[in-house]
């Protein structure tokens, strides 16, 4: 073949190569522009089923504006990084959602009509050189309706999508919703009931109000349990005490039908047992039965709440004031508990922010033996818990007393939890009759529904076990300023409670959602290695310090004895002596030193291994396939040419 053949092919074959080149990549980004492979352990970048049905049924366009200073975050590394992850994922739900959801993505530059913007819609600015520094979102829907996240905080990556879906769930579906409240503890007329209330010496617990800035609120009749229906969003049993069998049946069915129900059950509500008599507005006498548990639909849910017991804890005791026996002192109260954040599930949403809840002789939660349901633990005892008979809590108990039967069980018990999964009905046998129901029949009024005997779909519920943590007492305090009253949560009971509803209103798809890791993960070995290093470090650091201090207190003495003998030559064993200290000292030293340097030796060894392997390793064994394939595509022409 001529010269000029040989170039021509070669020019025409490298000219093919670059047209195929871009036509591939072409191709791949338009007909493979959502294909994605989620490599990472927590499947960071896979979006739950749930989130995919919502983003499927939108029913109206919603508009998302993505505020994101992208000059300013040059200077922040990681909000820059966090910010290409949030808007990846606005991307990817825009890109899901058929067209309803219409992402902007706006650089809200200092001194423009951006930043007015991101200012007029409630955003929060950090300072950053430069400027404020925005990083939210802000979603509208057809009817002006909009809902924000001011800003996106890296340390609740855990819960992006979860906060994404439910500002998109609650924009397809503006109607708020509908709590219904059933139970002894008359939340709307507070402590000593309606007749307290009309000689005006209660009023509503506040928890109540908290609820009704949020949702509408339906307080239920317990003699009309046709009032449970599928209308309500979310039905609140607050100590269900004595509910009847009917009602108890239309509690089954609502939650069978996929009603979805919390609970807040107690095996000694100390707050009733402390409630005035209704008529006179004298204490009760002690004594009597104060649990409202519910023993047959627990049953039929796989879960019981242990009768007759509640949970004391040494760990999470309450700090109380007594002047039983002599004066008064501060002392554990093992029936109250003050749960911190750590004892609350950090993989719910509902529990995940909470600093701390306050409760009273809170139940043990246990899953009942061949249970189909799942029980999920949000609220967990410390492991210095056991539990106490309810007895122990009639009429005025001694916390001394209680602290001395006191003998931890080294068992963690669950406060609160949610079931969830397949469930049978309560009442196999029929729906309880009554006389309404008999003299209906013989009105000829309609009869009953048909009675629904197992769940279509996993049921709901959030079961607490006390009621005493919506009374007032245990998370809010009273102040007085300037005449009026100031009522200052000191526990986050109130949001635990708005928390769940709004959780549990939300649909099927929104409930399902957990916690999502996050991005940011730390080199967990390199960590590891670091504590262990420390930790022998401070080991040997503290010896040879000791060592230290002791040889240079044994040649101050010698030195001090010296000097009294000034008069006199010190003898050779006596110069010895100090001259053996002093290299003693001078080891000692350089052996300290030794040990700090070895601090971050194998830690800096394996960081240049991974360097190694990502920047050298890499690129080499890349280099020796491509030189392989190379040589077997000769080997191969050669033998080709050979057979030719």
């Amino acid at each position: 073949m001529k010269t000029g053949s040989k170039a021509l092919l070669t020019g025409t074959g490298l000219i093919a190569a670059f047209a195929v080149f871009f036509a591939v990549n072409i191709i791949v980004n338009q007909g493979l522009r959502d294909t994605r492979i989620d490599l990472t352990q927590a499947r960071l970048y896979t979006l739950s089923d749930g989130t995919r049905n919502v983003l499927k049924t939108i029913p109206e366009p919603i508009t998302l504006r993505f505020f994101f200073s992208d000059k300013l975050a040059g200077s922040a590394p990681q909000l820059k990084q966090y910010g290409i992850r949030v808007r990846e994922l606005l991307e990817r739900y825009a890109a899901l959602s058929g067209g309803k959801l219409r992402l902007e993505v706006i650089d809200p530059e200092p001194f423009t009509e951006a930043e007015d913007r991101a200012v007029q819609a409630g955003l929060q600015g950090i300072n950053l050189p430069g400027g404020q520094f925005y990083f939210g979102l802000v979603a509208s829907n057809t009817l002006d309706q909009q809902q924000s996240i001011p800003f996106f905080q890296a340390e609740k990556e855990q819960f992006l999508e979860y906060d994404l879906t439910k500002l998109v769930y609650g924009l397809s579906n503006p109607k708020k919703p509908t709590v219904g409240i059933l139970g002894s503890l008359p939340l709307e007329f507070g402590p000593g009931g309606m007749m307290a209330a009309m000689r005006g010496q209660s009023q509503p617990y506040l928890i109540l109000d908290q609820i009704k800035q949020f949702f509408d609120v339906k307080m239920l009749d317990a003699t009309k349990p046709e009032e449970i229906d599928d209308k309500l969003s979310v039905l609140v049993l607050a100590h269900p005490k004595d509910l009847s069998p009917q009602a108890q049946y239309a509690v089954d069915q609502f939650v069978l039908k996929g009603g979805r129900l919390i609970v807040f059950a107690d095996p000694y509500s100390e707050t009733m047992a402390a409630m005035p008599n209704p008529m006179t507005g004298q204490p009760m006498p002690p004594g009597g039965d104060q649990s409202s548990l519910l023993p047959d639909l627990f049953k039929a849910w796989g879960v019981e709440v242990v009768p007759g017991k509640f949970v004391a804890d040494l760990t999470l005791a309450q700090r109380v004031q007594t002047g039983r026996s002599g004066p008064a002192a501060v002392v554990d109260y093992i029936p109250w508990l003050a749960i911190p954040g750590d004892r609350l599930s950090q993989q719910d949403v509902v529990t995940a922010e909470l600093t701390q809840i306050n409760a009273a002789s809170m139940g043990a939660i246990r899953k009942l033996e061949g249970a189909a349901t799942t029980l999920t633990p949000l609220i967990t005892s410390s492991n210095q818990a056991m539990l106490m008979d309810v007895n122990d809590l009639q009429g005025d108990p001694n916390p001394q007393a209680l602290a001395e039967k006191f003998k931890p069980a080294g068992e963690t018990y669950t406060l609160a939890a949610r079931i969830s999964g397949p469930a049978k009905t309560a009442f196999p046998n029929g729906a309880p009759s009554s006389d309404k129901q008999a003299a209906d029949k013989k009105d000829g009024q309609p009869a009953p529904a048909a009675q629904v005997m197992e769940s279509a779909k996993p049921i709901n519920v959030l079961l607490v076990s006390d009621a005493d943590l919506l009374d007032d007492r245990f998370w809010v305090r009273n102040q007085q300023m300037f005449g009026q009253n100031l009522y200052v949560p000191i526990a986050a009971n109130a949001d635990f409670l708005v928390n769940a509803i709004d959780n549990m209103s939300g649909s099927g798809d929104l409930i399902g959602l957990r916690s999502r890791g996050k991005s940011q993960r730390p080199f967990e070995l390199i960590d590891n290695m670091r504590r262990q290093a420390e930790q022998q470090f401070l080991a040997r650091q503290k010896a040879l310090e000791q060592k230290l201090s002791d040889t240079q207190k044994k040649l101050a003495d010698m030195q001090s004895k010296s000097q009294e003998q000034s008069n006199a030559l010190l003898s050779a064993e006596q110069q010895a002596a100090m001259d053996a200290f002093r290299d003693d000292l001078l080891n000692t030293r350089r052996e300290l030193r030794g040990v700090q340097r070895e601090l971050n030796r194998d830690i800096e060894g394996l960081q240049l291994l991974v360097k190694f392997i990502n920047i050298g390793l890499m690129p080499l064994l890349a280099a020796l396939v491509a030189v392989g394939l190379a040589i077997a595509w000769r080997r191969r022409r050669i033998r080709r040419a050979l057979e030719g």
